[in-house]
């Protein structure tokens, strides 16, 4: 039985559940539209942005870096950092409710993603969901390792995992969605159309690992669902999201169908198979020059940028010198040196990408005259240098949907050193937003304590 199962899953049965994603204009009938068209959309999961959110002057990025639980929480307690650093001066300035556009990848989608449909304390509900330390906290230190198990085990879920083209992937985006992205109540599966007007535009980031564009990145954006004639708002928010952090080997493809070609038989039909956006730029970076570059030349870009960057990296990688033999009981087997060369590449791959862009920010926003208008800070893990324990315990926090208290704990208490009105960066953001430029001498900024 068992047999004849899987051999239906690769046959027709195959076709059903492998996509959710709709088309925006008829398939077969040359652009004539169907009611979606994709041409109409004026939401938030796009490039076509505005610096309208918070100094209408100032564009403000937030780029959220992949690395599980681990980035989810350091990236979502650096947001409720910046809306209190600045709160008890007068003016009381909040930094991210200036945050106009957030791009990110992986793990760092979670709070990214959470942020755009939530509504702040006093506000009035939109889906029940709360952007406060209380809430975020609880959701962000969830394991949903375990919670993606247990979900393995709902009847509906075992027949069509071993019948049809759902796979574990598809499982864990429900339950993200079940967790963060759903009406609260109702559990109504919250889509990419209900992104609030009043937050940032959110870009979710994947890499492509379709024949013909593999490896290039692919976004969760009415821009590149066009390209497929596929209609980017009724796209469910968790599978988005869980798009960008398909890891591969413990998740599957995320798989979307491209309705650009007129399939009148099934095996005709074209899809796009993407994974995990860190196997492009696990930083969200490559996202915010293609925004910038898009502004520059339609004349929407603000002479005042600010780029924050929240790195979940870690450099633990590799083995320790002082072993002869690195190998442990499972390696007898299978040598699990194949974790160090992806990592070696991936590290490799994020070097360049970070090199790039201070290049290019650099080139773009650098004043003659000294008065910067720009500032792009990288907030990362190595910016902790006075306190070796606590540097090697932030190293030391794994890549999983999960993290422990006392992780969670280490992450705090390298924030309350970093996030503080001493930093000169986040003073030459204030300085920007309040006076109109910084006092830096160049608009890359590093702090470390």
């Amino acid at each position: 039985m068992a047999v004849v199962i899987v051999a239906c899953a690769h046959g027709p049965l195959a076709y059903w559940n492998a996509y959710t994603n709709i088309r925006s204009t008829d398939e077969c009938a040359h652009g004539s539209p169907t009611g979606n068209a994709s041409a109409a959309y004026a939401g938030r999961a796009t490039f076509n942005v505005t610096a309208a959110r918070g100094a209408p002057d100032v564009l403000v990025v937030l780029a959220l870096s992949g690395g599980g639980s681990r980035a989810a929480y350091l990236s979502a307690k650096t947001m409720l950092k910046l809306q209190s650093v600045y709160h008890d001066e007068p003016g009381k300035l909040d930094l991210l409710s200036e945050v106009d556009v957030i791009s990110s990848v992986s793990g760092g989608s979670l709070p990214a993603a959470y942020y755009a449909i939530s509504t702040d304390p006093g506000e009035p509900q939109v889906y029940g969901r709360q952007w406060d330390e209380e809430t975020v906290d609880k959701l962000m230190t969830r394991d949903f390792t375990v919670r993606w198990f247990g979900d393995w085990f709902w009847p509906t879920n075992i027949i069509k995992y071993w019948s049809t083209g759902f796979n574990r992937t598809d499982i864990m985006a429900q339950t993200l969605a079940d967790n963060l992205f759903d009406r609260r109540p109702g559990g109504r599966d919250l889509k990419l159309s209900d992104l609030r007007s009043s937050r940032p535009y959110l870009i979710l980031n994947a890499t492509n690992a379709t024949a013909e564009h593999f490896h290039y990145p692919f976004t969760f954006t009415e821009d590149d669902f066009s390209t497929l004639n596929s209609e980017i708002g009724d796209y469910s928010l968790g599978r988005a999201v869980m798009g960008t952090a398909t890891f591969p080997a413990v998740f599957n493809y995320m798989t979307v169908r491209d309705f650009t070609q007129c399939a009148q038989r099934r095996e005709d039909q074209r899809f796009v198979h993407l994974f995990d956006g860190g196997n492009y730029d696990n930083l969200g970076l490559i996202s915010v020059i293609r925004m910038l570059v898009a502004m520059k030349e339609q004349k929407t870009l603000p002479s005042k940028v600010i780029v924050i960057l929240i790195d979940a990296y870690t450099d633990k990688a590799g083995v320790d010198a002082n072993i002869p033999d690195p190998r442990d009981a499972t390696d007898f087997i299978i040598d699990h040196n194949f974790v160090a060369a992806t990592d070696s590449l991936l590290s490799d791959n994020r070097d360049k990408t970070l090199a790039g862009f201070k290049i290019f920010f650099d080139d773009q926003f650098k004043a003659p005259s000294g008065k910067q208008q720009a500032v792009f800070y990288h907030l990362q893990f190595a910016d902790i240098v006075g306190d070796k324990q606590l540097n090697g315990a932030l190293n030391s926090i794994p890549t999983t949907f999960s993290i422990s208290a006392a992780d969670a704990g280490h992450i705090d208490a390298a924030l309350a050193q970093l996030l503080t009105k001493d930093n000169t960066c986040l003073q030459a953001m204030k300085g920007i937003l309040t006076q109109g430029n910084n006092d830096l001498v160049d608009p890359v900024c590093q702090y470390t304590r």
